[in-house]
């Protein structure tokens, strides 16, 4: 009899704690983790895959970057977040997981950004420019791989003439000239009295809201914001939606009858026919040489280089020869 009465209260407990537990709710959350249930047992559910992030911009809507990784935020209750989360903090996490601490990209300048980042609004964010590429062949037709970008060959140039007077072709970029008489404009420098550089962003901003309205924080620097090349200041043009530095070649000419009377056009630039090297330093003693019958100066018959690339390291191509 004993024997009997103990064995009814087992299973009465048995039955108790069943009911008690799993059996009465399809799905639940503890501190171990999620499950779903039923009278035989329970199943855990795995939380979702976590996006690796470096920035907001590269997770879902509705998620923020965190040291987590990608994290649905603003919850106030449980049911708002995905299976195998819950809400804590105003975070979906995994029980097990520790709350998460947010990690948007903040930024003072690019130097803080991966190279395929700038900073905007003091966040890294993608870079707005055309095409990331390693070589030419990365880039469309009619176009060269340059810094990164890719750039239409008629936006590059190999030496000075290309770029009109005052301005020197500087790593396939027109440069404004500079010596110890004639400054660089304001925010450069004259790099071995031959052309300007950029000076080194002085942090003048941080965010949006300490430029100007208008003004857009890239890098450290406040830049004019734009649409068209007519609504930036002189020396600059409209590119990726704000003003920047204008390194384009300038031509001059598009056809021979822009040029001088007994001059021709090439590649924008008015040229000295000649058939032999003795006729160019009768137009010029700078041009030495004839060169697809017309004067060309000594750096264009004997270039070495066509950009940085082609230069030793800290060297740059200027007007075809490595400095």
């Amino acid at each position: 009899m004993l024997h009997r009465l103990a064995f009814i209260s087992f299973v009465t407990a048995g039955a108790m704690a069943v009911l008690g537990g799993c059996a009465q709710e399809d799905y639940y959350c503890d501190a171990d983790g999620c499950y779903y249930c039923d009278g035989v047992g329970c199943r855990a559910v795995d939380p979702p895959d976590r996006t690796l992030c470096r920035g907001d911009f590269e997770c879902p809507s509705g998620e923020l970057c965190t040291d987590l990784g990608c994290a649905a935020s603003g919850c106030t209750a449980d049911a708002d977040c995905v299976e195998g989360t819950v809400c804590r903090e105003g975070w979906c996490v995994s029980p097990t997981e520790p709350n998460p601490t947010p990690t948007p990209g903040e930024c003072t300048n690019n130097d803080d950004c991966d190279a395929d980042l700038e900073c905007v609004d003091g966040t890294c964010t993608p870079r707005v420019t055309p095409p990331a590429c390693t070589v030419d062949g990365d880039c469309g037709t009619a176009q060269v791989c340059l810094d990164g970008e890719c750039r239409d060959v008629d936006d590059t140039c190999h030496f000075n003439t290309e770029c009109g007077p005052g301005r020197v072709c500087v790593d396939q970029r027109c440069t404004e000239a500079c010596s110890a008489s004639n400054p660089c404009p304001e925010g450069q420098m004259c790099d071995a009295d031959v052309y300007c550089v950029d000076v080194t962003p002085v942090d003048e901003c941080v965010q949006n809201t300490d430029c100007e309205s208008g003004q857009v924080c890239v890098d450290g620097s406040c830049k004019d914001e734009c649409s068209t090349d007519a609504q930036c200041s002189e020396g600059l043009y409209c590119a990726a939606g704000r003003c920047q530095i204008d390194d384009r070649p300038n031509p001059f000419c598009t056809q021979d009858s822009d040029c001088m009377a007994g001059a021709v056009c090439r590649n924008g630039a008015c040229r000295s026919p000649c058939t032999e090297h003795a006729e160019c330093p009768r137009f010029d003693v700078a041009l030495t040489f004839c060169l697809d019958m017309v004067c060309a100066t000594t750096n264009e018959a004997t270039s070495d280089c066509t950009g940085a690339s082609d230069c030793m390291s800290g060297q740059s191509c200027v007007d075809g020869v490595c400095r």
